[in-house]
């Protein structure tokens, strides 16, 4: 009975299990504990994808696998990029804080408001990450492009096989302004994901993106453990970590995006878990 009502309706609260099935409160959770396995489990919050957006990002999914099926290497040449935020101090979930005790332990949590915080950029392969770029400003085309031309393009053009690797970058408005796409097809030509053409990246996609179902929390998972209080410490600590990701963490991220196309074609243009 417990199962059928937490099967129907899995957001139902053991109170009001407990008062539609006649049971004590304290019965419901040792069955769904105990004997069912339940646990809490929290959400993701994503953007709400229209119909038409599910349709793009499925068509991307079959593109992506017919073209890896002709070029085998297609996503060991890929330099997918993305940019995140680090704040000082990280945060704080206050659900995922438990002390269990028989008696209040009385624990405070300090928080910082209006933490400073810095703009990251990270590219990665399969076989190295490049970056980080820090910067203590909004992203904007201007800086975008910048980075592109003294930081990116230097790194990229020293490569051996720097006439196939293909720019991944999503739809954000710094990334489509004309100067930006117009510097990206002289250094690039042909060989550019992005928004429209040449080759197309559906809105509202972080799922399919290394960076976002991997690097990042990785990356803020190892930064916060230092508990960075200023900035120059926060930076340090992000060079560090993002300089000495696991090669075979790379590997694997990207070894896994054919699955993860997969299952894109397969729900139909929805979210995919991270």
């Amino acid at each position: 009975m417990v199962r059928d009502m937490f099967t129907r309706s899995p957001r139902k609260s053991t109170r009001q299990a407990a008062r539609e099935s006649g049971l004590w409160r304290r019965e419901v959770r040792t069955v769904l504990k105990k004997d069912l396995n339940f646990r809490p489990r929290i959400p993701h919050y994503v953007q709400e994808l229209t119909p038409e957006e599910c349709d793009r990002r499925k068509e991307y999914g079959e593109l992506m696998m017919g073209w890896h099926e002709d070029w085998p290497k297609l996503f060991v040449n890929i330099l997918w990029r993305d940019e995140a935020i680090f704040h000082i101090g990280g945060f704080v979930k206050r659900h995922n804080c438990h002390y269990l005790a028989a008696h209040d332990p009385e624990v405070t949590v300090e928080k910082m408001k209006n933490r400073p915080k810095v703009t990251v950029w990270c590219g990665m392969t399969a076989t190295r990450a490049i970056g980080s770029y820090l910067l203590r400003d909004t992203m904007n085309a201007e800086c975008y492009l910048q980075m592109l031309e003294d930081y990116v393009w230097p790194i990229v053009s020293g490569w051996e096989n720097n006439d196939e690797p293909i720019f991944m970058h999503d739809g954000a408005p710094p990334h489509f302004v004309l100067s930006v796409r117009a510097w990206l097809d002289r250094k690039f030509p042909g060989r550019r994901l992005g928004r429209r053409r040449p080759h197309e990246w559906p809105a509202r996609s972080p799922d399919p993106t290394p960076c976002n179902f991997f690097l990042w929390d990785w990356a803020k998972d190892v930064v916060y453990r230092a508990k960075p209080r200023t900035m120059e410490p926060l930076e340090e600590r992000i060079r560090n970590v993002i300089t000495n990701v696991p090669h075979d963490f790379l590997q694997k991220t990207v070894d896994s995006i054919p699955g993860r196309l997969r299952e894109l074609v397969d729900a139909a243009g929805a979210y995919i878990l991270f």
